[in-house]
């Protein structure tokens, strides 16, 4: 081959081909890594929720209000993760796998660390006074969150190496949802039978609402990880 056919492929050939997709995969990666990164922050954040669930159950006041204040630094931080992750995304270049699957992702793990944020300040607003029922329905309601994020974690994990198994790990982050709205609704039917004020009433009921939410987030993360590995099957 000649030297100016050497040229003209480089510039025009697989080698651009290559090169344009070697760019991509190395911005993708990155993003990857920016993602999983916030991925454990926002299980980080779950846990401290699930701490001031805890604490709250067992009347640590004291605690549960350094866990809340601890799990709202968290959010600032997964705010600002959010913000640096998406400005990539939209900066150009090319991504295989779609810039907006992504993008959902990382929106939706924010969601997450706002639910959980949200159940966190509804529970340190007011003290007020529960049965062991629903005090130990919370827990298991705050656990199940817990591990829901945590199995959603793993699939994001597991994304680059084995996208079936990441699939597959993101229809367990579904099956833990479904208990999720099992526990919601055992609170739910307990919270119309008690005789109690209007205020207590709306808050606790503000409280369930959001750590179903936490789980709802999760799912609908996995979701945006289904539909990323059916796209990278197909293609494959």
């Amino acid at each position: 081959m000649g030297f100016m056919s050497k040229i003209k492929e480089a510039l025009t050939g697989a080698g651009v081909e290559g090169t344009v997709r070697d760019l991509g995969m190395a911005s993708e990666n990155r993003t990857l890594d920016e993602i999983l990164n916030m991925a454990d922050l926002v299980v980080t954040i779950t846990e401290r929720l699930f701490d001031v669930v805890k604490f709250y159950c067992a009347d640590a006041c004291q605690a549960m209000e350094r866990a809340a204040g601890e799990l709202d630094a968290l959010e600032s931080q997964a705010d600002t993760m959010k913000g640096e992750i998406l400005r990539g995304l939209t900066a150009g270049g090319f991504f295989p796998i779609s810039r907006a699957d992504l993008f959902r992702l990382v929106v939706g793990l924010d969601k997450i660390a706002n639910f959980a944020t949200g159940a966190a300040d509804r529970l340190v607003m007011r003290r007020f006074d529960l049965s062991p029922e629903v005090n130990h329905l919370l827990e298991e309601m705050a656990e199940a969150d817990l591990r829901a994020v945590r199995k959603l974690r793993d699939a994001i994990m597991t994304m680059r190496p084995n996208m079936r198994e990441a699939e597959e790990l993101s229809e367990e982050v579904d099956h833990i949802e479904s208990e999720v709205d099992d526990i919601y609704v055992k609170i739910y039917g307990i919270l119309f039978e008690m005789d109690t004020d209007f205020k207590t009433f709306h808050q606790l009921k503000a409280i369930i609402e959001r750590l179903e939410e936490v789980a709802d987030r999760a799912a609908d993360c996995a979701e945006t990880i289904r539909l990323i590995a059916v796209r990278h099957l197909e293609i494959q």
